[in-house]
């Protein structure tokens, strides 16, 4: 029988314990340097040297504006109510349904499982955000533009409150570049979207019902499956310059009475007029930009979301353009040079406001 020394047998156990307990560190190292790069990775990809928006800062950021600095610390138990104007296409579903399910504000909305309708009730048993999809659904009609719901909000609150009181509305909305904006309307009617206002909820300018007369339709019933010189040849075809009309105040320009005002004049009154509303909304983002528009949200309100904003790839409208030949393009860029100069206008002071906050300073570091 070999003799072992029990003080050698020891030393092995603890060599191989020293051996193990290496190992295990070695691994839990790779895992951590592994997780730290591939957290880094993701941020270089999200802000990195050049984040979402960069160049566009560096191109306005010498030109100041008194517009830039907005900021409200918004409380649901106050006075204001955010209500969301909602242009279609501009990502608008979405934008609401972050702002109602994951604001992250007390109280916030309740929103029960398999239904679209969320309560945002205060502390106070009132509504402090108005969204067509998720609360309320449309108390100054479906796609309410600026007119509208100027014209009609206080007096909706007014009698679902049963009492007159001061209160401050805080708008909000999102837009999109014009031509895709455009093209994805198409393709969104083309598959069946009307968004027909029904009797008793007409389109209203100066509180007055706008007649067929005023506002032909390009359709009957529906416009399915149209094609898109179809599309572009209507001239009563509310998508053309559709982010203009719906942030002007109308009854500037007589409302849809086109006979009034030569077209250049009602043209330069209404892009102008929605410029002005812009600039004076508590917020407005754009579509291109949703991790940037999350933080200039929080930024502005005063609040943080509970879930980050996240940007679509790849759109409708990005894979329609394969389908579209030149001559379309521009004459879609001809009807909507009132949304693009209102664009333009929109991405330069979106810009200086990311820059008055130092928004990507701030998130690269």
């Amino acid at each position: 029988m070999r003799y072992r020394n029990p003080i050698c047998k020891m030393r092995q156990v603890s060599d191989r314990q020293f051996g193990i307990t290496i190992f295990v560190m070695i691994i839990l190292v790779c895992i951590f340097i592994s997780y730290d790069f591939d957290r880094l990775k993701s941020q270089r990809h999200m802000y990195g040297d050049e984040p979402p928006g960069y160049k566009d800062v560096l191109l306005y950021k010498d030109e100041s504006s008194q517009d830039a600095n907005r900021k409200f610390n918004f409380d649901p138990n106050g006075n204001k109510i955010i209500v969301i104007l909602h242009i279609q296409k501009t990502g608008g579903t979405t934008f609401e349904s972050r702002l109602v399910e994951t604001l992250n504000v007390t109280p916030r909305c309740v929103c029960r499982p398999g239904e679209k309708r969320c309560e945002c009730i205060n502390n106070n048993g009132h509504v402090w955000i108005v969204s067509g999809q998720k609360s309320l659904r449309w108390p100054c009609g479906l796609h309410a533009d600026w007119t509208e719901w100027n014209e009609c909000i206080d007096g909706y609150f007014d009698e679902l409150e049963t009492l007159h009181r001061d209160r401050s509305y805080l708008y909000v909305t999102m837009l999109r570049e014009p031509i895709q904006r455009y093209i994805s309307e198409w393709k969104h009617v083309q598959q069946g979207a009307t968004w027909i206002r029904y009797k008793g909820h007409e389109i209203k300018c100066n509180r007055q019902k706008v007649t067929e007369k005023e506002l032909p339709k390009c359709f009957k019933s529906n416009w399915i499956n149209v094609q898109l010189n179809d599309f572009i040849k209507c001239p009563h075809n509310l998508a053309i310059n559709r982010q203009t009309r719906m942030l002007a105040n109308l009854s500037l320009v007589d409302c849809y009475n086109t006979s009034t005002i030569p077209k250049p004049e009602r043209d330069r009154m209404m892009l102008e007029s929605a410029k002005n509303n812009l600039r004076n909304m508590a917020y407005f983002g754009l579509t291109e930009y949703q991790e940037l528009n999350q933080h200039l949200f929080e930024f502005t309100f005063g609040v943080n979301f509970t879930k980050d904003f996240s940007q679509k790839a790849i759109t409708n409208a990005v894979e329609a353009e394969n389908v579209i030949s030149s001559s379309q393009l521009e004459s879609i860029k001809e009807l909507n040079n009132l949304d693009i100069e209102l664009y333009k206008y929109a991405k330069k002071l979106y810009f200086q406001r990311i820059d008055a906050y130092n928004i990507i300073k701030y998130k690269v570091q």
